[in-house]
């Protein structure tokens, strides 16, 4: 593996979460952060790092989703409002429906019930 197929990887990883610095990472391998910089940048490793970033996030989302209902069951409003809100967007990019009803409509309802606003612009900062 050479020091570009690592630094792909390593952004890939989410920053709070990396072990090192960028330039450690230089240091580590000899390189200037220019040049890190530089190779990160570039197109073809732009899509490498997606691709890894995306099949990690497939392939933790059913735990991640199967935690988020958990809290909202407990009656985490919070996790209510994402959970819904989630809801809201797939249903609405799909075009989705249940009973014969849209799905989007029915989620609706639900956050209503719950006395939930859920958001539709994906910025859900500053709810609680």
């Amino acid at each position: 593996m050479t020091w570009i197929d690592e630094a792909v990887e390593r952004e890939a990883i989410p920053k709070p979460s990396r072990v090192d610095t960028v330039e450690a990472f230089c240091n580590k391998h000899d390189i200037a952060e220019n040049t890190y910089y530089y190779q990160i940048r570039k197109e073809e490793n732009r899509k490498r790092i997606l691709d890894i970033t995306l099949n990690k996030a497939k392939d933790e989302a059913p735990e991640v989703l199967k935690v988020l209902v958990d809290r909202a069951k407990s009656g985490d409003m919070r996790a209510m409002d994402i959970y819904v809100d989630s809801i809201l967007k797939l249903a609405k990019n799909l075009d989705l429906k249940t009973d014969g009803r849209p799905l989007i409509q029915l989620a609706s309802e639900i956050a209503q019930k719950n006395g939930i606003t859920p958001s539709t612009t994906g910025d859900s900062e500053g709810q609680a």
